[in-house]
Parts: C-alpha cells; sequence; structure tokens
C-alpha cells in the first residue's frame, strides 16, 4: 500500500472527519504526542545517565596521557637544550592545566573524588614549578643536585598519575552501575510505549474504524517495532515510508534506539576490557575458558592455557617509576596480541601476569606459541627515553586440556602453581 502525503493524507479525511465526529482523530494524535514525549524523556535520561561519567573518564584518560608525555621534552631539554624541547613542556603544561581544572569543575563528584582531585592537582603543581624551575634556570646545578631533582620531579608525576588513577576507577564503577540504571530505564521506556500504543490503537479503533489502513496499519507497524525492541532486538527501527503525522513518532524513537545501542555497545567494551592495556579481564577470561571446555567437549578437541608473568616488575616500577611500568605492560600486551592468532583470546590476568587461550591447541603448540612470545618479548626492549632501552624478560607456563587438567578450575589452580614454581627456580638459579 502507498502512503499518501501529509496534504492528501489530511484531504481524504476531512470528509469523513466532518461526517463523523472532531474526536475521532483525538485519540490518534493523543498516541502520538505521549509516545513522542515518552520516547525524548528516555533518551534524554539514558544519554543525562551515561554521558556524565563516560565524559569524566576520557578527560581523566586524557590528563594521564599529556602527564606521561611531559617526562620526555622535559629530558630532553636537559640533554640537548633546544629550545623546542622546552616550549613543547610548556604547551603540554597548559594543556594539563587547564584540562585538571575542567575535571576539578564536573557535576557529580563526590566530596571523596574532590579530595583526590585537589591532591592531584597539588602534585602536578610541583611537578610543574619543579620542572619550569629546571628548564629555565641558567646556573645548571651539580649532577648530584640536578639528579635528586630530577627523580623529585618524576616523583610528583608517579603520585600524580597514580591518583588520577583512583578517580578513573571510580569512574569505571559508576559506569557499571549506570548499565543496569540505563537498562532499567529502557525497560520502563518500554513498558510505557506499549501502554501508550496499546490504549491508544484501541481507542482508535473504537472511535475511529473508518480511517482504516491509513492510521491503523502504521500504528501496527510501531507497535510491533516496541514489541522487538522490548525483548531485547535493539538494532530493529520503524520504517513507515510516509509523510504522515507518525513520522515524527518513528523519527524519533529510532534516534532513541541508535543512541541505546551505541551506549550498550560502549559499556559492554569497558565493562570486559581492561583499561590500560585493552586486553579482556580476568572475569571475561574465566568465562571464555568455561565456553573453550564446552566447545572441546562437543568436538573431542583439546586447548591450550598460557600464563605469563613479567620478571622483575616490582623493580621496575621502584627504580623508574609506574609510568614506566605502565609502559611495560602496555608493550608486553601489544607484542601478545601481535604473536597469537586472532582466535586466541588475550586477558590481563593479574597486575603483572597475562593469560591466552590458545584455541585448538595442544601442548606442542602451547610449546612452539610460548618460545614465539619470549623472542618477540624479549628481543625487543622498551624504549624509555634519552636512548634508554629496557630490557623485558617473562616467565611462561600453559597447561593442557583435557591432558593436563579437565575443568577450568583445575587448568587455572595448575597454572597459577606451576607459575610459582617456575619463577622460584629461575630466582634460585639466578641467586647460585
Amino acid at each position: 500500500m502507498t502512503l499518501k502525503t501529509p496534504s492528501k493524507y489530511l484531504h481524504s479525511l476531512r470528509t469523513r472527519i466532518i461526517i463523523s465526529v472532531l474526536v475521532m482523530v483525538l485519540p490518534a494524535a493523543l498516541l502520538m504526542f505521549s509516545a513522542y514525549n515518552s520516547i525524548r524523556g528516555s533518551n534524554d535520561s539514558l544519554t543525562q545517565i551515561v554521558d556524565s561519567p563516560l565524559d569524566e573518564l576520557l578527560k581523566i584518560q586524557k590528563a594521564q596521557s599529556k602527564i606521561l608525555k611531559t617526562e620526555l621534552p622535559f629530558h630532553l631539554y636537559l640533554n640537548r637544550g633546544e629550545s623546542a624541547d622546552r616550549e613543547a613542556f610548556i604547551r603540554l603544561t597548559v594543556d594539563i592545566d587547564f584540562l585538571l581544572e575542567n575535571i576539578a569543575k564536573q557535576e557529580g563528584l563526590t566530596d571523596q573524588d574532590r579530595g583526590i582531585i585537589t591532591l592531584a592537582q597539588n602534585e602536578w603543581h610541583e611537578a610543574k614549578t619543579m620542572g619550569e624551575s629546571l628548564l629555565s634556570t641558567t646556573n645548571i646545578p651539580t649532577a648530584d643536585i640536578l639528579t635528586a631533582k630530577v627523580d623529585q620531579f618524576g616523583r610528583h608525576l608517579e603520585r600524580c598519575a597514580s591518583l588520577l588513577d583512583e578517580i578513573n576507577l571510580s569512574a569505571l564503577e559508576k559506569i557499571k552501575q549506570l548499565r543496569f540504571t540505563a537498562q532499567e530505564n529502557e525497560w520502563k521506556s518500554i513498558g510505557m510505549l506499549s501502554l501508550v500504543f496499546g490504549l491508544g490503537l484501541l481507542l482508535a479503533i473504537l472511535a475511529a474504524l473508518s480511517l482504516g489502513q491509513s492510521v491503523i496499519e502504521p500504528i501496527k507497524r510501531l507497535e510491533k517495532t516496541v514489541s522487538l525492541f522490548g525483548k531485547g532486538e535493539t538494532s530493529t527501527r520503524i520504517s513507515l515510508q510516509s509523510n504522515n503525522e507518525l513520522d515524527g513518532l518513528a523519527t524519533a524513537f529510532n534516534a532513541m534506539a541508535e543512541r541505546f545501542e551505541h551506549i550498550k555497545n560502549e559499556l559492554n567494551y569497558l565493562s570486559v576490557h581492561d583499561n590500560l592495556t585493552g586486553l579482556y579481564d580476568r572475569t571475561k577470561l574465566q568465562e571464555e575458558v568455561s565456553s573453550e571446555i564446552v566447545r572441546s567437549k562437543r568436538y573431542d578437541r583439546s586447548f591450550s592455557l598460557l600464563l605469563m608473568n613479567i620478571d622483575n616488575f616490582k623493580e621496575v616500577n621502584r627504580v623508574y617509576g609506574r609510568l614506566v611500568g605502565d609502559s611495560v605492560l602496555c608493550s608486553v600486551a601489544n607484542k601478545i596480541t601481535a604473536t597469537v592468532r586472532p582466535t586466541d583470546i588475550s586477558s590481563r590476568y593479574d597486575g603483572d601476569e597475562f593469560a591466552v587461550i590458545l584455541s585448538e591447541t595442544d601442548a606442542k603448540g602451547a610449546a612452539e606459541t610460548t618460545q614465539r612470545l619470549i623472542e618477540a618479548i624479549e628481543e625487543n626492549p622498551l624504549n624509555i627515553g634519552d636512548g634508554k632501552l629496557l630490557p623485558i624478560s617473562v616467565t611462561i607456563v600453559t597447561a593442557t586440556y583435557p591432558a593436563d587438567a579437565d575443568t577450568d578450575i583445575g587448568l587455572f589452580a595448575l597454572t597459577d602453581n606451576s607459575l610459582v614454581n617456575t619463577r622460584s627456580e629461575k630466582k634460585n638459579f639466578i641467586n647460585n
């Protein structure tokens, strides 16, 4: 059926409206008005609930990134004395001041978060003051004094980044909590829409059967789409292919559906990925191991679980600071992703530990992958600036299902114990 344009639609209804009763069109008008307001309210609510913590998280991550970058031009200027490095440092300090002020002005922060942000601003102010002092002085201090001041500058940056990490974690927790709130709002909105559509449709049929397919058919499409949306099919959209008064309602619903699906995808990603490395988190890893066991039983195949630990990671943090430690974690995560197959599942297991599920891989295949990972990581030291290369070494153990263990608990227990024993043996070997 070809739907008419608005002018033809109204012209065709005019005679029937005059003959019958003006109130015949009121149920349909009430339906559109109520449903449209409901959709707009739901859309605004979802946006308000989720956008605030997402913006907070993005601003904090941007501030942390720029804070990390300040060390490079600072050290380059001390080594080379070029004005371009000093100007780069100054530009970064201006950006960081602006970002920290914006973070502190955000609404919805708790008193505890504001206190932590104030501490982070103080640490940054100390670091900036010390950095500007060293970069602007004409009297170069002695090597010992210079080294002490550079170390103090780095400690201020590290404490500032660490404090922002606390706010970062708080924002992530808010996002996870608000994800459930958004889902509740979704169901409330769908319920309200279904009720309005149902009542409006009933009244319109009882009051104006003469309107026929020109109104009833589009309403049925709207009702069907809302019902599918309520059942979890969030990719469904309303397509009336007409220019009548229901188009505004369809457009509003489709806009809300697009926004909701985008928000849901972002929240789903954040809820299962590690914020620093971008790999899956430990909870997601455990779920994937359980799923892999089910698939292996169904197709009578094996798979291997690889557990990796970065050697002397605490010493790296102590000597070079947490910023370099984070760079080491990201570097190892990138090497893992580049080395394993796309079908394998990589995860940050705990602190300086990583885990990989090697699908359809026996013990021999796991050993070959282990060797490739060791070579990829240990043959590519991390550049930490000033021409310094930081070597990275790892300890890796594997367990194969079902040869070594036939449950997820057994696999994790075996790899955990093997990793502890292997690290102890390596430490004793080095000491001897």
